[in-house]
């Protein structure tokens, strides 16, 4: 058997790839929202990485088959930011989502939105992708340990640090029993 034939254990095979792209793809665009906050640079991102996924699936294994796809996505994003001088403004877009509440309380909401998203702004990226990839997207440790190629612990320090920047930040006081 030659070593570019498919086999079942191949990212070359079509249901492997169609399998990891099922899997992944989702997950690899919120990463890369989180980190960069740029949605047409992230679509294109995750495509792009998939395609060189096909397209080198003889050199990949099935067990790297994530991590390369999110190093190909990380790469090409930052290509495509190098490229595109307004991308900081996306940067800085926010969607918000206000239900029918009384006034007082919707421009209390906002006030906290609004100082919530500068805080995260402002917070090291180191922090807060860990952190949104845990509270936002329900990851576990382990597995944002695995898109961010480090350890458990280093995941578990760094969303500690988010929460105490957090709290630094927003005035939140842990009350204590």
């Amino acid at each position: 058997m030659s070593l570019h034939s498919p086999t079942t254990n191949s990212v070359c095979e079509e249901h492997n790839y169609n399998t990891i792209f099922k899997n992944h793809s989702k997950d690899v665009f919120n990463f890369l929202m989180f980190k960069y906050g740029h949605k047409q640079f992230a679509e294109d991102a995750v495509q792009e990485s998939f395609i060189t996924l096909w397209k080198k699936c003889s050199e990949v294994s099935l067990e790297k088959a994530k991590s390369y796809i999110y190093t190909v996505a990380r790469n090409k994003i930052i290509d495509l930011f190098r490229g595109d001088n307004t991308a900081k403004k996306h940067a800085n877009e926010q969607v918000t989502t206000i239900e029918k509440q009384t006034p007082a309380f919707i421009l209390e909401e906002k006030e906290f939105h609004t100082a919530l998203n500068n805080v995260l702004a402002k917070m090291p990226e180191k922090y807060r992708i860990p952190f949104l990839l845990n509270r936002i997207e329900k990851k576990k440790y382990k597995e944002i340990a695995e898109m961010l190629d480090t350890t458990v612990k280093a995941i578990e320090k760094r969303i500690y640090n988010a929460l105490e920047f957090l709290q630094e930040e927003l005035q939140i006081h842990k009350k204590r029993f």
